[in-house]
């Protein structure tokens, strides 16, 4: 009960359909009819160009970082743990502990709900993108080392091989072992770990039928034209 605003707010930062709106911007046109028909970075760069598609990647990037921000000032606030004990304070005097309302928590949660609005986007009928930036954008905040390492490592696979999917898909892979690693250093997070295996899990969900397409051959590679997408 006590995350749920917190939870909501992500996920309608999550939500704002960046690449919608900048390809409206810029060419005037629907990103989702063309291409894969997401509203990601990928497809606004084969719809608009590189610079459109940098900017919503920044854009995208905002959005999870910002959720994680936010969840973590609202569990962190003094005065919003006061309006919750003041909300739940029950008759009997058993008033809500302060820690009930956890930073680490709030700002998982958050950043899980960016990523979930930026795929199902409630302001464009859940038609949204794979999650790659707002993932990225989510994890910079809670493991910026390892987010950083597996954002390089996949950029590395997208200029060597062209296929944006599989640069995406290596550098999901990465974050749970990085995690791991992380904790020869730091110390362990277990809550964070399993968000990071979760979050990796559903990127690559997200890509399943680039996945097939990777195996068959038919997978478009960045400077490909935006047509209809494969059968």
């Amino acid at each position: 009960m006590l995350y749920l605003p917190a939870v909501l707010l992500g996920y309608l930062l999550g939500s704002f359909p960046s690449g919608v709106v900048v390809v409206r911007l810029v060419r005037r046109m629907d990103v989702r009819r063309i291409g894969s028909r997401r509203s990601g970075a990928t497809n606004v760069f084969r719809a608009a160009g590189l610079l459109p598609a940098l900017v919503v990647f920044f854009l995208d990037v905002l959005k999870g970082t910002a959720a994680v921000w936010v969840g973590r000032w609202l569990a962190g606030s003094a005065w919003v743990q006061e309006r919750w004990q003041t909300l739940f304070s029950r008759p009997a005097g058993w008033p809500l502990p302060a820690e009930a309302f956890s930073p680490l928590y709030a700002g998982l949660l958050c950043g899980l709900a960016a990523i979930a609005g930026h795929n199902w986007p409630v302001y464009i009928r859940f038609q949204g993108g794979r999650g790659v930036a707002t993932t990225l954008g989510t994890l910079l905040p809670l493991a910026p080392a390892v987010a950083g390492t597996a954002f390089l490592l996949g950029l590395i696979v997208v200029l060597a091989s062209r296929y944006a999917s599989l640069g995406s898909i290596v550098g999901a892979a990465l974050v749970p072992p990085g995690l791991l690693l992380q904790a020869c250093f730091l110390p362990f997070s277990l809550p964070l770990f399993l968000y990071g295996l979760l979050v990796s899990g559903l990127l690559v969900f997200q890509h399943r039928d680039n996945i097939a397409r990777l195996l068959s051959g038919t997978e478009r590679r960045l400077g490909w034209p935006a047509g209809p997408p494969p059968a």
